[in-house]
């Protein structure tokens, strides 16, 4: 940052940096920091993904691999309609599947409240993304290219080769997301590496383990 000598702003350092090296600290860990992309900033994702990727690779240094970047184009609502049975089970409408990709969709959650007038983005949202069917969403090789960048980048972190599942193999992917996959195959040994991880501060609160 010009004339302060910060290489990112405090907020970017505090609320994305040190979040994700709380996260390494735990053994076997990654870090996917995800954003809606609504249509108004679509032009912008460079910039916008460069800020988050400075911030991470500032911050965690050598372990930077272990954090990736990752968009819902336009919005998280956009899927819902690739996958039109989990929108009809809880709003009673008759959809079927968009014919096209979903994540051209300008406003998804504007059409969704032209479809139903009470749509509630979180009460009737939670219920949709619960039946929500990824599989069925990623199906089409040449949809949802961001969606499938963020499901191939976290088979690779855990150390699966590519599959038929979510079209990793034959489907396209984010040309601006995509090279993160790549540069996790060359870092670090590879995806079937032990992940390393940052040593816990000193200060640091014992940690809990929380039963499901």
């Amino acid at each position: 940052m010009a004339g302060t000598g910060k290489t990112i702003p405090d907020r970017d350092q505090s609320e994305i940096g040190l979040t994700a090296r709380r996260f390494l600290t735990q053994p076997s860990t990654f870090v996917i920091l995800v954003d809606d992309l609504e249509h108004d900033r679509a032009q912008a994702i460079e910039g916008v993904f460069a800020r988050y990727r400075l911030a991470l690779d500032t911050m965690l240094g050598p372990h930077k691999h272990r954090a990736s970047v990752h968009f819902l184009v336009h919005m998280l609502e956009a899927y819902y309609f690739a996958d039109a049975q989990a929108i009809n089970a809880v709003l009673g409408t008759e959809l079927r599947d968009y014919e096209g990709d979903v994540e051209r969709i300008a406003h998804p959650k504007r059409e969704l409240k032209k479809l139903v007038a009470g749509f509630d983005e979180i009460g009737h949202g939670r219920q949709i993304v619960a039946r929500l069917d990824v599989t069925r969403v990623l199906s089409i090789p040449d949809r949802c290219a961001s969606l499938r960048t963020l499901f191939g980048w976290g088979s690779a972190a855990l150390g699966h080769r590519p599959s038929d599942q979510y079209q990793l193999i034959k489907g396209r992917y984010h040309e601006v997301t995509k090279p993160q996959i790549d540069a996790l195959h060359l870092e670090d040994g590879g995806p079937n590496h032990e992940p390393s991880r940052f040593p816990p501060r000193p200060d640091a609160p014992a940690r809990r383990e929380i039963s499901p």
